[in-house]
């Protein structure tokens, strides 16, 4: 005779999977959105009522074509999220927003250099993320906002990030001790803090430019 099958109770092997996974998309969320999900779920294009069962650990299995998409929308190996070795803390992988910075704000030994706004500053990501593709929709011209003519990926960036950046900029000619990342004295915190606020202040600025995009936009390096 069979034995029925206990259906309170998946195998252990899937069940362990779910519970990494769970895990995964919950460090995610908190680390990059502060646990906001609505949020994440505006980034990734993940249905809010899929990505809070997965968070809250209701989710039954595994749902690739979900995970694919978070995967694409930060910049992340879609492996990652079924990872649980003990060598491995669970950390995001995420790059953050790439380009170049001014010498003096990350290496004085060189003219510019290739930085990350950590994901934690994530006001600030999600202005540049949209802000760079609203400008990319546009037919490359002299009167384009910003990046006027410019087509290469590397220079369009290079210029919507000097140009978020402006605000900083003026404060350091006028002589304000900002928190720059190079600077040893300062924590790292203090450096997320001050991108958080300039993100929420180019958030009010560009209403409703930057709240208006649309959801799913990926952001990381740039070929």
């Amino acid at each position: 005779m069979l034995r029925e099958r206990r259906r309170s109770r998946p195998p252990q092997s899937l069940r362990a999977s779910w519970l990494v996974v769970t895990a995964r998309v919950r460090r995610l969320v908190d680390s990059v959105h502060d646990g906001n999900l609505l949020e994440a779920s505006v980034h990734s294009g993940v249905p809010y009522a899929r990505l809070r069962e997965i968070y809250c650990g209701r989710s039954k299995k595994p749902d690739p074509t979900i995970l694919e998409r978070l995967a694409r929308a930060y910049g992340l190996p879609f492996d990652w999220f079924f990872e649980s070795s003990a060598a491995d803390d669970g950390t995001v992988p995420l790059a953050g927003w790439l380009s170049l910075f001014p010498s003096q704000w990350v290496d004085p030994e060189s003219d510019a250099r290739r930085m990350a706004i950590p994901h934690e500053a994530w006001p600030l990501i999600r202005v540049l993320v949209q802000l760079e593709q609203r400008l990319r929709d546009q037919p490359a011209s002299p009167s384009r906002p910003i990046i006027g003519t410019a087509t290469d990926p590397r220079e369009i960036r290079r210029r919507v990030t000097d140009f978020i950046f402006q605000p900083l900029r003026a404060a350091q000619s006028l002589g304000a001790a900002l928190p720059f990342r190079n600077s040893p004295a300062i924590a790292e915190s203090q450096w997320v803090d001050m991108l958080r606020h300039l993100g929420r202040f180019w958030e009010r600025a560009l209403y409703p430019m930057v709240l208006e995009r649309s959801a799913g936009a990926s952001f990381g390096e740039v070929a």
